[in-house]
């Protein structure tokens, strides 16, 4: 049996950093909202060992990849001794800051399971994919969703009214760490909690009115990279109802009403020879199918 997983993108609504903790790491708020824009994995259960590959030479192949270290987890909270093989193809930008790595990780811990035909607890899968990253566990559920702490709570919330979604991906390589590095706060900075009632308020009439979309990383992004302001402030001229940074970027995303809209906003903007995709949102973070079995590559066994 081989499992095919879509691992789909997510981008964020809103994002707020409240504070720095002890650990090191930053409590945020934020709303995640997934995509249709995908990732394809193919996964094959092998009799031991777990192998990585992926048809994008930005990925690791080694322990390092989340994929990889997903199946490593799950092996050792069930005591499996079985392995697997997992094949990746991209299409989610990497390190772009729409959650690629992490969808694929919550794809492997919702695959293995089946794969390998052991029962784990929908709990037991969400305080695995915490340990894997902060995101990680917002793509076991997928649609809409305000994540709290630094990332790993969840409260969902109702999906939007639609809208088509025009993601732009330039060519610049940004790590989030230095981006979380060079946030400043300030001593006095003490933004609000997010009032869920209006939240969802504003959801469900969105895109049909505007929504009042911020990303504190911006404050950082926006100004060491001009280019990308630029293209920002192109976005939100083009008649979207909302456009910003995605994450820590640097991805931009914009939604408009129309597809029509959306395809001559795509026109108008210098995108250069950013990667570019137009779509709609989703209530999946990741979908399951099951595939024939193909013949196997010599060494699988």
């Amino acid at each position: 049996m081989i499992l095919r997983a879509k691992a789909h993108a997510k981008v964020n609504l809103h994002l707020e950093v409240l504070h720095r903790r002890e650990d090191g790491y930053h409590e945020v708020e934020t709303i995640l909202q997934s995509v249709g824009l995908h990732d394809t994995l193919h996964l094959r259960r092998l009799r031991s060992g777990i192998k990585v590959r992926c048809d994008h030479p930005g990925v690791p192949l080694d322990r390092t990849n989340l994929c990889w270290r997903a199946a490593r987890a799950l092996r050792a909270h069930t005591g499996v001794r079985k392995g697997v093989q997992i094949d990746i193809h991209k299409r989610i930008p990497v390190a772009a800051g729409l959650g690629g790595g992490s969808a694929d990780a919550a794809a492997c811990l919702l695959a293995l399971p089946r794969l390998w035909d052991v029962q784990v607890e929908p709990e037991e899968l969400h305080a695995l994919a915490a340990r894997l990253g902060a995101d990680v566990p917002f793509f076991l559920r997928g649609g809409t969703q305000l994540a709290r702490g630094v990332g790993e709570v969840l409260t969902p919330l109702s999906a939007s009214g639609g809208g088509w979604y025009l993601i732009i991906t330039p060519r610049i390589e940004l790590s989030t760490a230095w981006v979380y590095e060079h946030l400043r706060m300030g001593l006095t900075h003490a933004p609000p909690k997010v009032n869920l009632a209006n939240y969802k308020s504003l959801l469900a009439r969105f895109p049909e009115r505007p929504w009042p979309g911020f990303n504190r990383l911006g404050d950082v992004v926006l100004p060491a990279f001009p280019a990308l302001h630029r293209l920002l402030l192109q976005l939100q001229d083009s008649g979207a109802r909302l456009a910003m940074l995605s994450g820590s970027g640097p991805s931009l995303f914009a939604v408009y009403l129309a597809l029509e809209e959306t395809e001559k906003a795509k026109e108008s903007v210098d995108v250069g020879e950013a990667f570019t995709w137009i779509g709609r949102s989703t209530n999946f973070g990741v979908e399951i199918d099951c595939e024939r079995e193909r013949s196997p590559d010599p060494g699988d066994q």
